[in-house]
């Protein structure tokens, strides 16, 4: 069982200011946090400013956690929404540099502030950066929906070449099934993500549309099986560590 732990790096302003020790703290917690989990998980995930909300890059968050821990299995969001080729080159070259594993390139969340949308497609950035030799040296991946509503948006996600695909939070075996069905004559590994089922997340789950009503009372037996299906399982918690801490050690011990 391959289990791997979402983390969001710390938000860069807070209550309307920028404030460099509240920074600081923060980005130490979230290095003890990482280093906490290197004994039940495989790997980390790292996000990018998730709900356009203005978080430290994912890869600066890599930096951080490398000083300390050098062996653990790091990989990074890389939003492209509000990028162009010369930043993500930056982006990736130093992904690389600083001895990430993987990159999960997505679109990403509308930014609050109004930014401006350069409106670059996922899929065609992973294809260039595949034709520029960017996948010898590190895993590009790219996200996919749970339910195929528009399957020849999936079909150019899967000619765009990726290593694997990250689905959305998923409900169902059934669903990660015909995701798992559909991507193998491609070769395509595919990363369960599943959300921990408490009080704390379900602000955030609503907010997804997530019904987690099938797995909400056995989380651990659910995550088991979809393992089973699924290359790798990413756990996201995100509105609390103690939940899914708790989660990941169980699944460890039990």
């Amino acid at each position: 069982m391959n289990i791997l732990y979402e983390l969001n790096p710390p938000k860069i302003i807070k209550n309307q200011y920028f404030d460099l020790s509240r920074l600081e703290r923060e980005m130490q917690v979230l290095v003890e946090r990482a280093l906490k989990l290197t004994e039940f998980v495989d790997g980390i995930h790292l996000t990018d400013s998730v709900l356009g909300i203005p978080h430290l890059s994912s890869l600066t968050a890599a930096h951080f956690i490398r000083k300390r821990n050098n062996l653990l299995n790091l990989s990074c969001s890389l939003r492209v929404r509000d990028r162009n080729f010369i930043s993500i080159f930056q982006f990736v070259s130093e992904a690389i540099l600083t001895n990430v594993d993987s990159l999960l390139i997505l679109k990403g969340d509308k930014p609050l502030d109004g930014s401006i949308d350069v409106n670059i497609i996922p899929s065609r950035v992973l294809r260039i950066l595949r034709e520029k030799n960017y996948d010898t040296e590190i895993d590009l991946n790219l996200s996919i929906p749970c339910k195929f509503k528009d399957k020849l948006s999936i079909q150019k996600k899967i000619d765009s070449g990726p290593k694997a695909f990250v689905t959305q939070s998923i409900e169902s075996i059934e669903e990660l099934i015909t995701i798992v069905n559909y991507c193998k004559p491609y070769r395509i590994k595919v990363i369960a993500c599943i959300m921990m089922p408490s009080e704390n997340n379900v602000s955030s789950a609503k907010a997804i549309g997530l019904d987690w009503q099938q797995y909400e009372n056995n989380p651990i037996d659910f995550i088991r099986m979809a393992a089973k299906i699924a290359d790798k399982v990413l756990i996201t918690s995100p509105n609390s560590f103690k939940d899914g801490l708790e989660l990941v050690r169980k699944l460890r011990i039990d």
